[in-house]
């Protein structure tokens, strides 16, 4: 196993030989778990701050009241607005009933219906506006901003996000976005790349689209080398990617990888092996773009309801008071980064978390506003900075790098949290459910020194395999192809939501038995090393007991003395049925002979005999009290497929 002794302590008792989870004592550890605590503990809230490294060289038209305006002026108090000004197009957004209803309220104050931010002395830079025709120049104008300021490492972390270019990093096939009416797939050997080539990436949902719509937006075996040598007319595509190519050539970008485009896709095409390089794919792309507020690729993101107008920009030169200097006004609306991105479409499915967190930052297009997210926190078009100490895991561009330098406890909740919540996400073919996350778990594997198979890290093997259905759902068991089936000890076997067992850290002792076993090599592609993987365990049968209907284990007088959570809905377990020991409670409770010690369990179902041993496939996991388990003098080690 590759679970290092420095995280838990051998305890050598009676029927058998269990690990403790405890942690080091040095210093380092010791900070990681304050620092980590003041994570966790956090509320997932948004901490909000005024964008004070936007430098946008507006032009503004402006009344001569506005010119030199008090922002301590009372909203009650203001005049007649000009209607060919900027700043009194915007002031008059704020409701009459609001003036009247706040007589005090100054213009400073009035954050629900103006934002007010202050300009930095330094001289702004001039921003160049690359060829093309942008329904969204100012918006656009914005997020090249965005990138200015991470790119000279002003976004809170020293050196930018930006990953160097580099040729040798490109993915397969880019698509060159070009100038004009046509766009060209591209493979990205050193006879079509430039030693200095970056790309974009574009997150997207497929959508439920028809034969005719899916042929537009995907390439096959048949018109992959028409595309590559004579391009295709941008106005042919979906709006989505049409919109995706526009943004590319105002961000000055000359190649974008779009996955239906650039994997070939159907009968002798290669999805199956370029699926595998997501991890890349996103973290070596120049920024991604996610078309977040888009149901399918015919949606587009740029026609978003809010319009142009609705969301005004202004400089004043200066205002009464010296003190307040050149400042930026703009029209409020509500910075809702959980809601419209979090909670939008695009992140309810499977394929787009790992899409997500792999990429190093993000321009995020959503009904109501743009939003930019990198390492230094998410930036929203109001001008304003946010930052979230719940989601900075996530945003770390150097993901999941960082998770090696957390505490223990820590790396176990944030694993678990990622896979929780990939299993409520939506996904087209239930079958890709191992694939969709595949890039997202090999980066965690590395990060830790581990293997991960089928959703289970080798260093936190006993905290993985405790997996259940959540609350009030239910799994399917999906049909696989055999060679790609996962094992019964799986999640990813199922369709469906699933939650872990919470056990306190150092109350569990893990046996130190269960341990992963090569097994033939397997076509699967999940595992790190290419192998196959079954699970061993010390295996035990429960006595005096039954398990009723709704996975209860009642003694011979009807006492409740264990539990046990069905993988499906259809559990039935024997009276005498097997179990493979997982851990037991730290804890006696003032029970001497330790006789209701709570067992963590997995529950098994008896397979054939396979050279003079048991073999067992899981059914459930829960507990169970050791009174109720036969212990023999000899341990019955089997293998769980």
């Amino acid at each position: 196993m590759a679970t290092s002794s420095s995280n838990f302590l051998v305890s050598r008792r009676h029927h058998g030989v269990y690990w403790k989870e405890v942690s080091s004592s040095n210093i380092e550890n010791r900070k990681k778990r304050v620092a980590d605590r003041r994570r966790l503990g956090a509320k997932d809230e948004w901490t909000p701050s005024p964008d004070s490294k936007i430098r946008l060289d507006l032009s503004s038209k402006l009344c001569n009241r506005c010119r030199t305006i008090d922002l301590g002026t009372y909203l009650s108090s203001l005049p007649y607005l000009n209607n060919s000004c900027d700043l009194c197009q915007i002031l008059s957004k704020i409701p009459e009933d609001a003036r009247n209803k706040n007589p005090e309220m100054r213009l400073s104050e009035a954050s629900e219906y103006v934002r007010i931010r202050a300009v930095p002395e330094s001289k702004p830079k001039h921003i160049s506006n690359p060829k093309g025709n942008s329904r969204s120049s100012l918006r656009l104008e914005l997020v090249r901003e965005w990138i200015r300021i991470c790119d000279e490492g002003q976004c809170s972390r020293s050196g930018g996000c930006c990953p160097d270019p580099d040729r040798s990093r490109m993915p397969t096939r880019v698509i060159d976005v070009g100038d004009g009416y046509t766009a060209c797939l591209v493979l990205t050997d050193k006879e079509n790349m430039s030693e200095g080539a970056q790309y974009i990436a574009l997150s997207h949902c497929w959508g439920m689209l028809s034969e005719k719509q899916r042929e537009k937006s995907r390439t096959t075996t048949n018109n992959e080398k028409e595309w590559r040598t004579q391009g295709f007319p941008v106005k042919e595509l979906p709006r989505t990617f049409q919109d995706a190519i526009s943004v590319t050539r105002e961000l000055g970008q000359r190649y974008l990888w779009i996955d239906s485009l650039c994997i070939i896709q159907g009968e002798g095409g290669d999805w199956a092996t370029e699926a595998t390089k997501m991890e890349a794919v996103f973290k070596n792309a120049y920024c991604t773009i996610a078309a977040t507020s888009a149901k399918d690729s015919t949606d587009g993101f740029l026609n978003r309801p809010l319009k142009e107008i609705d969301l005004r920009y202004v400089v004043v030169p200066r205002s009464s008071k010296p003190s307040d200097g050149k400042v930026y006004i703009c029209t409020s609306i509500d910075d809702d980064f959980d809601g419209d991105v979090t909670k939008g479409v695009l992140n309810t499915r499977a394929w787009v978390l790992q899409e997500r967190a792999l990429s190093r930052r993000t321009i995020h297009f959503t009904k109501r506003q743009t939003y930019w997210e990198c390492g230094g926190g998410v930036r929203c078009e109001t001008l304003t900075h946010m930052k979230n100490a719940n989601l900075s895991f996530q945003s770390d561009p150097e993901f999941p790098r960082s998770i090696k330098y957390r505490y223990v406890s820590t790396q176990i909740q944030l694993f678990q949290s990622l896979f929780r919540n990939y299993s409520t996400f939506g996904i087209a073919e239930h079958t890709d459910r191992p694939v969709a996350i595949e890039s997202l778990a090999k980066a965690l594997a590395k990060a830790l020194d581990t293997v991960v198979y089928y959703g289970i890290f080798e260093c936190f093997l006993h905290r993985s395999l405790m997996w259940q259905p959540a609350q009030n759902a239910s799994l399917e068991k999906i049909t696989y192809e055999d060679n790609r089936m996962p094992p019964s000890w799986s999640w990813m076997l199922y369709h469906g939501q699933i939650q872990y067992l919470q056990l306190e850290f150092r109350e569990v002792e893990w046996d130190h038995s269960v341990q992963f076993i090569d097994d033939k090599p397997s076509d699967s592609g999940t595992s790190s090393k290419g192998h196959g993987y079954v699970l061993e365990a010390r295996v035990r049968r429960l006595r005096d007991c039954k398990v009723n209907s709704e996975g209860v284990i009642l003694d011979n007088d009807a006492n409740e003395v264990g539990l046990v959570n069905f993988d499906t809905q259809s559990g039935n377990f024997p009276p005498e049925g097997p179990c493979a020991i997982m851990g037991r409670e730290t804890r006696d409770d003032g029970d001497v002979d330790g006789l209701e010690r709570k067992y963590y369990v997995l529950f098994l179902a008896e397979g054939a005999m396979q050279l003079g041993r048991g073999t067992f496939t899981r059914v459930g996991m829960g507990s169970i009290q050791q009174r109720f388990l036969h212990f023999s003098d000899q341990d019955d080690m089997a293998r769980i497929f």
